[in-house]
């Protein structure tokens, strides 16, 4: 089981090596599009009881986010990831980039994304 989970870990970390990695600072230029973003994961919002979507910032923490992976609590188990494991650390983040509609700052994000891969430090 533990092959598994690195193959797939492999496969997809390969999937984002193989596109364009972006930085934070570029994800508006890359609306509708699929991409793979890199940045570091500084601060997170685990989703409150009875909720079920969770918010992890990039790069820089709530109010002053420039990039959010929105992602919700059955995602999460899919993918089998804890956001409190990614805190602090370099991330490639692999999804479509899209803006909440209702967000008056119209901050990027990737929701649900493909892949959430820690970088080897």
């Amino acid at each position: 089981m533990k092959n598994f989970a690195i193959a797939f870990l492999l496969v997809f970390s390969t999937n984002c090596f193989s596109q364009d990695t972006i930085t934070t600072a570029k994800v508006k230029d890359y609306m509708d599009k699929e991409v793979c973003a890199v940045g570091k994961v500084v601060s997170f919002k685990l989703a409150a009881e009875g909720k079920s979507t969770n918010y992890i910032n990039i790069d820089k923490p709530y109010p002053e986010s420039i990039f959010t992976v929105v992602i919700s609590n059955s995602y999460l188990e899919k993918l089998n990831i804890k956001i409190e494991d990614l805190k602090d650390k370099t991330v490639l983040v692999k999804g479509t980039i899209t803006v909440y509609k209702n967000d008056p700052k119209q901050i990027p994000q990737i929701f649900n994304p493909i892949s959430i891969v820690a970088k080897k430090e």
